[in-house]
């Protein structure tokens, strides 16, 4: 008979709810705030319906991330050169790489025109090597699409250390006060002044530049004793991974400068073929690394080599 009261119980519960639209579910849930009641100040200020204002075609939100690979592709009709900015260089190296490049000269070259002899014993050499490098560094930074620390001056300053750096060829009492010049110059630059850089000759192309020699032998140390080594396992791999990037980076750019009219055989297929090869296994690399794939980045490492082998075989 109880069992019978409590069904009768349950039942008439069950009829309640549903003839009032009231549920466990609905008494269970949170408290919902009232919508606001706007005064007629604000409601004026908007629209009943914003479609009716807007003018123009609605954005195809499918096309666009084809767009944007386009835009990042590393092929198409834009030739990077220097005086163009319209390739967009940040597809090679990023600009804080540029600026830390740059900025990593100075220590090395110090000691160089430290004395009179220490740059005429030798020096002069390493000299020439790295005003070359620091003049195509900061033709990149001018053209760069992506701001960079010194851009408004770069172009003046390229310009000048690509002067130094074919005085540099020989040690002489004048490339020796130039060289102080210059390191001074790059001394002030990274403790943040500004030296007195002269108003750029417009229209200098890369035969003026730098020579590819110093640039060659630039790739060669990165890939003989900065790349390889620190990815010689996939632990050296990891840890060696911010200057592996960087690096990679530098040589991706090193590849498309020295296939650049005004350099040696770059009207030649093949040998652009192959500096083509060795930009995109360096880009390879950087992507490798920050997948920290190990067979990734040794798979771009082998292509950069190859590369290299295969053109010099034939250029050299």
């Amino acid at each position: 008979m109880e069992s019978i009261r409590v069904y009768i119980r349950l039942l008439l519960v069950v009829l309640l709810a549903g003839s009032s639209g009231w549920s466990l579910a609905d008494d269970q849930s949170e408290p919902r705030a009232r919508p606001p009641e706007w005064p007629r100040d604000v409601r004026e200020v908007f629209f009943d319906d914003a479609r009716e204002h807007l003018v123009g075609n609605r954005p195809d939100y499918q096309a666009a991330p084809s767009a944007v690979a386009s835009a990042a592709s590393l092929g198409g009709s834009a030739t990077p050169q220097t005086g163009k900015e319209n390739y967009a260089w940040s597809n090679l190296v990023e600009a804080d790489v540029l600026e830390t490049e740059i900025k990593r000269q100075l220590a090395p070259l110090q000691p160089i025109v430290a004395t009179p002899s220490a740059f005429k014993g030798g020096g002069y050499r390493e000299g020439r090597d790295r005003f070359t490098w620091l003049a195509t560094l900061f033709s990149i930074a001018a053209l760069h699409d992506e701001p960079v620390r010194w851009q408004d001056s770069a172009d003046g300053l390229a310009q000048l250390y690509a002067r130094a750096g074919f005085n540099c060829k020989v040690g002489t009492d004048q490339s020796f006060r130039e060289s102080q010049l210059r390191v001074q110059d790059l001394a002030d630059l990274v403790r943040g002044g500004r030296p007195d850089v002269p108003t750029p000759q417009p229209d200098v192309g890369w035969d003026r530049r730098a020579d590819r020699s110093p640039l060659m032998r630039q790739m060669e140390v990165s890939l003989g004793e900065r790349i390889s080594p620190n990815a010689s396992d996939g632990r050296a791999l990891k840890a060696n991974a911010e200057d592996l990037r960087h690096e990679a980076q530098l040589m991706a750019m090193l590849a498309e400068v020295i296939a650049q009219p005004g350099f040696d055989y770059a009207d030649e297929e093949t040998y652009s073929t192959y500096a083509n090869q060795l930009r995109d296994a360096s880009v390879a690399l950087t992507q490798a690394v920050d997948l920290e794939s190990f067979q990734a980045a040794r798979t771009a490492i082998g292509e950069m080599q190859k590369a290299c082998s295969n053109c010099h075989d034939e250029w050299r």
